[in-house]
């Protein structure tokens, strides 16, 4: 075993870090998750929690989460969030940096390490019309410069999708949904983390198999637990929201 350089990881944000698209019999397992599993394996002494939950927008996490991270005093942190704000209808560049800023300054000047990312194209598998296709792609592409620029600033760690292997944007990494990470897709995520805080911290950190175990009953376990999540009434929100979008 050994020692890594941080002793406190506390995930938080919205539903990709609480682990939708990735549900076991026992509840969500997610990138967060998974990656927390590899860093034990390598140091079991690292404490763990994860704060995150569906829905939130970047200022909703600022609103509901941050205080309570700082107090956890975690030495290593997330700060991925921005998809709530894109297919919001009133989606703004400049207001998404301004608060992206303000949820990533505050982490970073406790000097824990800060783990940031920025979203592969979720439009090449999401159904629906082709314009709001478009009117989506614009919106990611420029959150992700903004995800980008933020991190350059701050000094984040940052896992940029484009980087990513091929897998990433194939079918098979996402949910049954097409908007989140499947279980491939989160365990995608994790890895690519592992690979950065392996590299700072001078280790291998082992990962979980996609599945782990707990997860075969594969898609058709995620259409389940999707049917018992979302009723028909938030697909339609979902898509008026795109529809009514700038």
């Amino acid at each position: 075993m050994t020692q890594l350089p941080w002793t406190r990881f506390v995930a938080f944000g919205d539903s990709l870090t609480e682990g939708v698209g990735d549900p076991t019999p026992s509840g969500l397992r997610g990138w967060a998750d998974r990656l927390a599993e590899g860093l034990r394996a390598a140091d079991p002494g690292l404490s763990y929690a994860n704060l995150a939950y569906r829905g939130l927008t970047t200022r909703g996490v600022i609103d509901a989460q941050l205080e309570r991270v700082l107090e956890m005093e975690p030495d290593l942190t997330t700060a991925v969030v921005g998809m709530n704000d894109l297919i919001d209808p009133g989606f703004d560049a400049g207001r998404f940096a301004h608060d992206l800023d303000a949820l990533v300054e505050p982490l970073c000047a406790t000097s824990s390490t800060v783990m940031m990312a920025t979203y592969p194209d979720v439009t090449l598998h999401l159904r629906v019309p082709a314009r709001m296709k478009i009117r989506l792609r614009g919106r990611l592409l420029a959150a992700n410069e903004v995800i980008r620029r933020t991190s350059s600033e701050h000094g984040t760690l940052l896992v940029d999708a484009d980087d990513l292997v091929e897998r990433s944007t194939d079918v098979a990494s996402f949910s049954i949904d097409r908007l989140h990470p499947g279980p491939l897709g989160h365990l995608l995520i994790a890895r690519a983390f592992a690979d950065l805080l392996g590299d700072l911290a001078g280790v291998t950190i082992p990962m979980p198999d996609p599945a782990g175990g707990s997860h075969g009953a594969g898609r058709i376990g995620q259409a389940r637990w999707l049917l018992g999540q979302v009723s028909p009434l938030d697909v339609v929100r979902f898509v008026s929201r795109l529809r009514s979008g700038r």
